[in-house]
């Protein structure tokens, strides 16, 4: 074997060994999140149990909590943080930053091992480098396209609920019962966040932060207006 042929293989291995803890990591966080913030928002005994120490819970990939550690407090964590949550992607950033050591190891090796030889082998990390930030700004657009094509119906469903008596919550909540994803999420996650004790000017802020529509500035700002 040629040692750019040994390079290709190994670099295969550690892909899909990395590869597959994130992904087996993610799906147990999906679901065990989710259930999670139903029991806080149920109330009661719900809360107690899903607060309790020692449960079984997601298990965190080891690669990304040990990046976490080490990248705590730095700004650009908090950016990369930020984008992540614009796309809904459930990863904290150590994960991310492990995807893209995943993507510039198996990018790179996949070249070698088409061209035979390791000029293309770099060129294929470089690649690998951008290939998840270009998958992360496609996410952010569609789920900001959609989002702002949805604002209209939205606000009537909220106007309307207001008209028949509903509280602000309760139109809301509405929102995240009747209209499809991504609003319909992102409206969930404000009710249950007001459910734990948050006040509704900040879980709409914490919207914001993860949409980023000046339309949905507008709406929020309406929202708050027509409570005070």
């Amino acid at each position: 074997m040629t040692p750019t042929l040994i390079l290709a293989i190994g670099g295969g291995l550690a892909l899909l060994i990395l590869a597959v803890g994130l992904v087996d990591s993610l799906s147990n966080r999906r679901s065990v999140v989710d259930e999670r913030m139903g029991r806080y928002a149920s109330g009661g005994v719900g809360t107690i149990v899903a607060s309790t120490p020692g449960l079984v819970g997601p298990r965190p990939s080891p690669i990304g909590e040990l990046l976490n550690r080490l990248l705590a407090g730095r700004t650009f964590a908090s950016s990369i943080q930020t984008q992540l949550a614009r796309a809904d992607l459930k990863l904290n950033v150590g994960e991310y930053l492990a995807l893209v050591a995943i993507s510039i190891v198996g990018t790179g090796a996949i070249f070698s091992l088409m061209a035979r030889t390791l000029y293309f082998g770099i060129a294929g990390g470089i690649l690998g480098f951008f290939l998840p930030r270009f998958y992360l700004g496609f996410r952010q657009g569609a789920r900001l396209k959609a989002f702002d094509n949805q604002l209209a119906d939205m606000l009537n469903l909220v106007v309307n609920g207001l008209r028949a008596g509903y509280s602000s919550m309760q139109a809301l909540e509405s929102v995240g019962k009747e209209m499809p994803s991504p609003i319909s999420v992102e409206f969930k996650r404000v009710v249950q966040e007001m459910q734990l004790g948050i006040a509704m000017e900040a879980a709409l802020a914490n919207l914001l932060r993860r949409i980023n529509s000046p339309d949905l500035d507008l709406v929020v700002t309406a929202i708050n207006v027509q409570r005070e």
